[in-house]
Parts: structure tokens; sequence; C-alpha cells
């Protein structure tokens, strides 16, 4: 038990004061024990690739009485080591990792980890062993990498023989210390001429204008399978497929390309191509313009074959008229015109679109271009259509030039009856159709004062539905005031009219006000109210009678029932009484 207590507190020891001083604890407390006669004592069991130091006998193999552990002493069995501190590699020759007892501590089990990580293992700065970890490799676990399988060098593995499984040391800053060449050899080992650390793909560093084929033309655009072709093989078993990126024949464009003149030509396509692109021909050998058909516009680029195809003779073509190549797009809608639909007539051989057939041309048509039009594309009228069960093509002809046959109806019908005699120019123009030209004094509600401020879609929208919609109504409106204004008075002046055999509730807005403005300027004080204002009274403001009630949107100035006797405003009159 008093061997329990003691190891316990020099367990809570080495704690408190850190495994640096565990060695010199340990050597003081042998020589204690020694004086009171014990002959064994150990702080702990030795690590399992220490075994063969166990026993108090071993213990100045690595203590010195009175001492830390020196260092010295460690390198005496770690010849390996020793060597690379002196030829200052690796991260034992830097400064702060002399002192072996700093990093390694012993005596904590057979399985123990022999090395304390000051900061975690995770923290450690690996640039300290000459070997930076940047990229992907910072994201790694230290044995990814410090395996057995990628030490490469021999000694380590001679020295390390028994725990090469645990040893950081070995590894070389090759690349290919730990992956497998992917290149299979065809290319330099030094890996980062063409990578980086942050990926494999891409190869961040190649450039393909510092090999022997420089990319031009199309050549960039083409994927690099298409010239390096994918290679099995048994080199690893895990990844087998490769990319051949040497030796790859390119003397001859057809190392790679076939000869689509089979063998008509001579086998140097530089002569009329180029890398630019297989289409733009070189036509430095060939001059049409000796033939009967000059090559112009867009004819100087079209391909051979558009003309010269396999089935047709290289002589002999037609080409009078463009229809002898070309399909009429147009279905024959001009082909009752003088010159038949010839294309020439809007079309060059610069292109088909834009057409020459501009503002000036279709003001000579039946249906001039006006106001609006004159800014709308020329697709706006001219769609792409299906003209019958047989042909699409862009619509020329319509049986009709009314508005309605382009434009949709936004009145829903509401104004037919209009359309019937002027059509939409009753009310619009080509100009705009905003602004309209309708004179609202044709109809039963003559607009004046205010009302010939107000915007259409005001008072012209479907009961219960914003002004901001579709559609607009016309017909089922009524001229009443109360049709769309609210009573701010809250029915104070409501009348009862007879109409028709029955009485009907309504207030006369116009008794008091005119559309001019808001202001009553049809009331007068004196005959229409039961209060004549006569003397100081007609200086008072109005609201000093009629004060406003309510609150919020229900806020009203009440105008009647009003008391009319002199106390009911008066103060003085009240404290008479």
């Amino acid at each position: 038990m008093a061997f329990l207590k003691l190891y316990s507190n020099f367990k809570k020891l080495f704690e408190r004061l850190g495994f640096a001083l565990i060695c010199t604890a340990a050597a003081a407390l042998t020589i204690v024990w020694s004086s009171i006669g014990w002959t064994q004592l150990s702080p702990g069991d030795l690590n399992a690739v220490h075994a063969d130091l166990e026993g108090l006998k071993n213990c100045e193999k690595c203590h010195q009485t009175g001492k830390q552990i020196s260092s010295d002493n460690c390198l005496e069995c770690h010849t390996l080591l020793k060597t690379r501190i002196e030829s200052k590699t690796g991260l034992h020759s830097s400064d702060g990792y002399a002192d072996c007892v700093k990093c390694h501590v012993e005596h904590l089990g057979k399985n123990s980890e022999l090395i304390w990580w000051n900061n975690g293992i995770g923290n450690f700065d690996h640039s300290l062993t000459g070997y930076t970890l940047d990229g992907k490799h910072k994201r790694l676990e230290c044995r990814k990498c410090h395996t057995k399988n990628n030490i490469a060098d021999k000694k380590v593995l001679e020295s390390q023989s028994k725990k090469s499984d645990r040893t950081y040391l070995g590894l070389s800053p090759s690349c290919l210390n730990c992956h497998i060449d992917e290149h299979r050899g065809r290319l330099s080992s030094d890996c980062l001429k063409c990578h980086d650390m942050n990926g494999w793909k891409p190869p961040s560093r190649f450039s393909h204008a510092n090999t022997v084929f420089q990319l031009i033309g199309r050549h960039q655009e083409t994927s690099c399978i298409k010239c390096h072709p994918m290679i099995t093989d048994h080199f690893s078993e895990e990844n087998p497929d490769y990319l051949q990126f040497a030796p790859v024949k390119h003397d001859l464009c057809l190392d790679c390309h076939r000869d689509p003149h089979k063998g008509k030509f001579e086998q140097a396509c530089e002569n009329c191509h180029s890398p630019t692109g297989w289409k733009y021909v070189q036509k430095t050998n060939f001059n049409h313009s000796k033939t009967g058909f000059p090559l112009l516009g867009r004819h100087a680029a079209a391909l051979c074959e558009k003309c010269h195809s396999p089935e047709k003779p290289l002589t002999g073509l037609k080409f009078a008229l463009c229809s002898d190549c070309h399909a009429d797009y147009h279905d024959r809608q001009f082909a009752d015109r003088p010159r038949k639909g010839a294309c020439e007539e809007c079309h060059s051989v610069n292109g088909f679109a834009p057409a020459n057939f501009g503002i000036e041309e279709h003001n000579r048509s039946k249906y001039p271009l006006v106001g609006s039009h004159l800014a709308i594309p020329c697709a706006g009228c001219h769609p792409k259509t299906e003209l019958d069960a047989r042909s699409t093509a862009i619509r020329f002809r319509y049986e009709s030039t009314r508005c309605i046959v382009c434009h949709r109806d936004p009145h829903k019908g509401a104004a037919d009856k209009y359309l019937k005699t002027d059509g939409c120019e009753y009310c619009h123009s080509p100009q705009s159709w905003k602004s309209s030209a309708y004179d609202h004094s044709r109809s039963r509600f003559a607009l004046t004062g205010r009302h010939s401020l107000i915007a259409c879609e005001s008072c012209h929208h479907p009961a219960g539905i914003e002004p901001a919609v579709d559609r607009l109504k016309f017909d089922g409106l009524t001229k009443e005031c109360r049709d769309c204004h609210i009573d701010i008075h809250r029915g104070q002046f409501k009348e009862t009219v007879a109409t028709e055999g029955n009485s009907l509730e309504i207030v006369l807005c116009s008794r008091c006000h005119t559309t001019s403005n808001w202001k009553p300027d049809n009331f007068d004080h004196n005959t229409r109210a039961s209060f004549k204002l006569e003397g100081a009274h007609l200086k008072i403001p109005c609201a000093g009678c009629h004060k406003k009630l309510g609150s919020g949107e229900k806020t009203y100035i009440l105008y009647k029932p009003l008391e009319h006797a002199c106390r009911s405003c008066h103060q003085t009159v009240k404290a008479l009484e």
C-alpha cells in the first residue's frame, strides 16, 4: 500500500511539473529507496520497444544520478537520429528539439505513446522538418503519409525494424514516395512542374506551349483525351487506367485526323486548312472567281461540300437563281409579285438577315408604317408561324390590316359597338395606345372640372377590383356621385326621393359641391341650413361649431343635428344659468 501511495504521489508530481522533470524525480527516488533497503523500484513499465532496458541494472543506461536524462545517452542507441542531427537534417536538428525529454516520455506502460505533442499533434509545425505541408497535405492525418510502406530510406528500415510502423522518419520529399506515377514513367518525375499541392486536377502549372506541340486554333478547344488516349495496364491494381501523354505522333495532321477527301488531294492538309478550323479553307490553291460563279459574301465562307456534294459533279451546276440551291423560305408568299418573289428583292449574298426591305419599301406597300409601328421589329408583326399543315414560315400576308388582327382586345368586347364603325381608331391612334382621343362629351357623362384630369381606369374598372387590371369597363356605369365616391358625411345629408312609386334615400352632392373642387362652393348657410349666420357668427370658422368626431378612418365632421341655443356654444350663458 505504501508503494501504491508513493506511485500515486509521483504521478501527481509528473502532472504538475511536466514530463521533463520525471527522469530527475525517478533517479532521486531510486537513491532514497536504495538507502532504506529496497532492491527494486520503477515508476512504471517501459514501452515495449524499450523492453530490453527493464530492471534497475539498466537505469543508468538512460539516467545519470542526480541529473536529468541526457540526450547523449538517448543518441547512443538512436544512432540514426544522431547522424541526422550532426548533419543538421530534419526536425531534431532544429532549435528547441535537441533535448529528447521535452517531447518523449517513458515509464507510462508497454503500449503507451512515446511522443508528447505540445499543443497537440494537429498543431505541429511540419515546416520544422524541412518539408512544409501545403494545399491538400494540410488536411491529411499524419499516418496517411507516415507508414511503413512509404519509408524510402533503407537505413531507417534497418534501424527501426521493430517499430517501422511507428516511426516518422524515412520519407522522401518526392511526390512519388507516396503517390503512384500516373504517367507510368513517360513524363518527368518532378510532379510540381505541372501540378500543385491544391489538387491533382487541373494541372495548374502545365502549359502546352512548353511542349513540342503547341496548341493553336481549334486545338485549344479539344479535350485532352481526344489526343491522349486512356491506356489500361496493371501497374496499379487500384488505378490501372492512365492517359498516355507521351509519346504521341503529331508530325502529320493525318496522325490524328481522317482524310475526308479519301486520297483525292495531297496529304498536306496545311495547303488548304489551318488549326483555326476545318471549315475555314485557305483558298490559295484554287481561285473560284475563274469559274462562272465567283464566291462573294456568305458564299465565300461556305463549305465546299455544301455545293459540291459527292453525288453532284464538280462542274455544270445550276446557279442562275437562288432557288437553284436554296429552298423558298417564304413558301411562295411573294410568287404573285412581278419578279415572282426573287430573293434579290430583299436579300443579298452577304446574308439572309437583315433583309434589304426597309421602312421606305414598307411604306410603298398596302400598310405604311406610322407612329409606334415604326419602332416595332419585323418579327413583332411577321412571326414564324404554321401557314398550313405542311409548312412553317415567316408570315407576311394577312387577310386584314385591322388592329384586332395583331392586337388582343383589352376591353374584352365591351367596346365592340365602337369597333364596328371606326375600329380602334375611334379612340386610339398608332402614336400611342395610352393616349386616347375619345371625346367623353359624346357619352352621357361629360367630363368637367376635376373629372377631366382623372385617369380613365380610375372610373372604368370592374367593381371591387383594383384599377390596375387587364380590362376596363365601359358599359353598365352610372353617373351618380355615390357610385364612385364614399359619403364622408356618414349619411348626415341623406334625402328621401320618390322614384317610380318608390322612395329612395340619396345624397345630392351637387347641392353643395361642384366638379371643380371638393370645397362647398354651392352651399349657402342662410338658405340651406336652419341656422342663419349673422353678426359675429359670420367671422367664425366652420370648425368652430362643426367638430370632428370619431377616430382613424372613421373620423367625420358633425354638421347636423346641432343645438341652436346660445348656451350650447357659449360658456358665459351657461354660467349665468
